[in-house]
């Protein structure tokens, strides 16, 4: 008999390709805040963290042997509901989870980091910046309290070539209405593909691993490579109207270099972290 297993966030762009993954292994309980249309495998359950006791009532009654909390709410996303989806209804969920010994996987961020020690072991201390970067730390914080087996994944951007990614789509859109897009070169990242991150999730569901572990891509970017390479892919019109900016010369408060070391990575998984040329050249079958 397969093992239970709830994914918070199912319907997200992560979330759906990890449920098609753990759907492999695992009996997978799609657990969704709105949208279940976008629902592709797994029994779909209504599971919304800014219901604290509603989410508590569902685990209960599903009492799941693994979870994988792929959910939360982004920067550019409701900042009132930030530290409610991204910290306190995981922290709420994982008090009963530890109870039930229950093997909890968490997506965490590179943007934990102030970007100014890079690179950065999977164990750095956080230095967050932001709202969003203080919820996700203390999310993390609290998992390392209320539950012994837990792994914290820290990833980077994520991107697929089936279809667009969030931020890519952003773009996109803003150039298709002749508004400006303005990349940072000054911004460092390791873009991850979101294959490489849900095969990565499940195979930690599976694993005795516990702590920090970086997940991105092998190859650093800065944020205006990145994005010109993913508008490149998706034939975006009006690249030519992306202007290069200095982050560092605007005197905006963000990480700059936020470089990880993917030492642990590559001796605990089994999958590979191929950076973002190198996926586009298998997908052109170059």
């Amino acid at each position: 008999m397969r093992e239970r297993l709830l994914l918070c966030g199912a319907g997200g762009y992560l979330g759906r390709r990890v449920a098609l993954r753990a759907s492999q292994s695992f009996e997978v309980f799609s657990g969704f805040s709105s949208h279940p249309e976008r629902v592709v495998t797994g029994k779909a359950i209504p599971l919304d963290f800014r219901d604290l006791e509603g989410a508590a009532e569902t685990f209960r009654n599903l009492r799941p042997r693994v979870v994988i909390n792929a959910s939360a709410i982004n920067p550019g996303g409701p900042e009132e509901e930030m530290d409610l989806v991204n910290h306190l209804g995981p922290r709420h969920l994982a008090a009963l989870a530890a109870e039930s010994k229950v093997r909890w996987v968490q997506v965490s961020t590179d943007v934990v980091h102030d970007g100014r020690r890079a690179p950065y072991a999977d164990d750095t201390p956080p230095s967050p910046i932001g709202l969003y970067a203080r919820s996700k730390a203390a999310a993390e914080r609290s998992l390392l309290e209320e539950i012994e087996d837990v792994a914290i994944v820290r990833t980077s951007l994520i991107y697929g070539l089936e279809e667009m990614d969030r931020g890519t789509a952003g773009f996109a859109s803003r150039l298709a209405a002749r508004e400006p897009v303005r990349l940072f070169t000054d911004v460092l990242r390791q873009p991850v593909w979101v294959e490489t991150l849900a095969t990565a999730l499940v195979e930690l569901a599976s694993h005795d691993f516990r702590g920090f572990l970086n997940v991105a891509g092998e190859e650093v970017l800065s944020r205006e490579a990145f994005g010109r390479r993913m508008l490149e892919f998706w034939r975006v019109r009006e690249l030519h109207k992306v202007e290069p900016v200095c982050a560092a010369k605007m005197g905006l408060e963000l990480p700059l270099d936020l470089r990880l070391r993917l030492d642990r990575a590559r001796d605990v998984l089994r999958c590979s972290l191929p950076g973002v040329s190198e996926v586009i050249e298998r997908e052109r079958g170059f």
